[in-house]
């Protein structure tokens, strides 16, 4: 799995890569991606949370070493009323340390330390495929809303010359008002298209600017003859089993079981003794002050004690009111959740899994039947023209076929999007979606989104 997070040599060159001009120049979904991964906040702040619980692995294991204390203090102490020491002096200092030898609960934190840690890293690499999923469905969508807003405005430039030529028809007697009609209604219904076009691709521009702060005109078209190349695996068993072991939801429920199992660690080991190794030397000393030979030799008040200890110290819980077995069965009931958890995401991904494959297997099938329909689609505009010349078709067949051909061309683009995102959505399932999975949709070609390269 190679989606940890963006080189910053990648990221920095591709940074200083857009300062420079550029002439031709053609955003990638790749390029994208990686000026999303600079500029957006959200992924910015999931690095943060990442590197902020990475520490609990150290935490966790800090748990288990020595801890060393210093401890020193200096007192002086004035007595003005009495006979003698009237004031006094104090200093200590001692160095003790502190070791567990049998302490379940510590143990059980270094184990939970270690699965947070191990969770924050599966949850950055989640945040990061929802990143590339995010902007690759902001890159498609304006790929396809483009379509769709060039078909609005071939379809509207047509309908205007059929209903020009049908007024003219009408006025001199050579046609109907139901076909003034017709086209009328066809040419409205374009003119709202366009405007629906217009709109809908100027929200995906949004969303896609928000993400990458670059500008969506420069998006370049998806060579989907380049793409089709790229093999789908037949075996969906093994591309299952793969999703299963590779998956980021099922690795998180993984980890999430495992920061379970570690709670009831501890809470088991409540019921158990906790051994600790203690140490410690340290320095007493107390002086009058003002002292004459008889109160420093005679009586005593100036003293110098050195102490050093060095012991086990065992503690056996008894009763606390029944709350520690309490958590031991909350901590139980946990576990059993997060296995439940687990199973779930494993179903799901399975499901998932098999929905993205069919959708590419289908998908494929259908693009090239979307394909022929369009062929087909162009074909019945150039008869249907052809036999309104001759007497055969009227005004009218030759405007449903004209309404056909655009409805297919909008139909073509959207398989297109849907298939672009399914190639998407089965490598996310499978665990291997990351930032070199991309270059397969930069591969050049002159078959790009239908709407764009053809035409009647």
């Amino acid at each position: 799995m190679n989606t940890r997070k963006v080189n910053s040599f990648m990221a920095a060159f591709f940074t200083a890569s857009l300062l420079i001009p550029q002439y031709g120049y053609s955003l990638s979904l790749q390029e994208a991606v990686l000026a999303a991964s600079v500029y957006d906040s959200e992924i910015s702040a999931a690095r943060y949370a990442q590197k902020a619980d990475s520490q609990k692995r150290i935490q966790g294991f800090a748990s288990l070493l020595p801890v060393v204390s210093l401890n020193g203090s200096y007192i002086k102490q004035d007595q003005p009323k009495a006979t003698y020491a009237a004031g006094v002096t104090r200093h200590n200092f001692s160095i003790n340390v502190t070791q567990p030898l049998f302490d379940i609960s510590k143990y059980a934190a270094w184990k939970r330390g270690d699965a947070i840690a191990n969770y924050s890293d599966v949850t950055l690499m989640q945040a990061e495929q929802k990143l590339i999923a995010s902007v690759a469905d902001a890159y498609f969508r304006i790929l396809y809303q483009r379509d769709v807003l060039n078909s609005a405005i071939n379809a509207k430039s047509a309908y205007a010359k059929q209903l020009n030529q049908t007024q003219v028809a009408l006025q001199v007697g050579e046609g109907t008002r139901l076909e003034r009609d017709e086209a009328q209604a066809n040419y409205d219904r374009a003119v709202a298209d366009e405007i629906a076009a217009k709109n809908d691709l100027e929200d995906a521009s949004m969303v896609f600017r928000r993400i990458t702060g670059l500008n969506p005109d420069e998006i370049q078209p998806v060579n989907m003859s380049c793409i089709l190349q790229f093999p789908v695996s037949n075996d969906f068993k093994a591309l299952q089993q793969q999703a299963v072991q590779n998956n980021l939801n099922v690795r998180a429920a993984i980890f999430q079981l495992e920061q379970t199992q570690a709670d009831v660690i501890a809470a088991h080991g409540a019921h158990l003794p906790v051994v600790t190794l203690q140490a410690g030397y340290g320095t007493n000393w107390s002086r009058a002050e003002k002292a004459n030979w008889f109160d420093e030799n005679l009586f005593g008040t100036t003293s110098k004690t050195r102490s050093s200890n060095i012991g086990v110290n065992v503690s056996v819980p008894l009763f606390s009111g029944g709350s520690q077995i309490s958590q031991s069965v909350e901590a139980v009931r946990r576990r059993e959740q997060g296995k439940d958890l687990l199973e779930d995401a494993r179903r799901k991904t399975r499901q998932e899994t098999q929905s993205a494959w069919l959708k590419l297997k289908n998908g494929h099938s259908q693009y090239l039947a979307e394909q022929k329909a369009l062929a087909s689609a162009k074909n019945k505009v150039k008869s249907t023209a052809y036999g309104r010349k001759v007497g055969l078709r009227t005004i009218i067949d030759e405007l449903n076929a004209e309404q056909g051909y655009y409805k297919t061309l909008q139909e073509l683009a959207k398989v297109q999007y849907e298939y672009l995102n399914a190639r998407l959505k089965l490598s996310m399932e499978l665990g291997e979606l990351d930032y070199s999975v991309l270059e397969q949709f930069r591969c050049s070609g002159n078959n790009s989104y239908p709407i764009t390269q053809q035409g009647r």
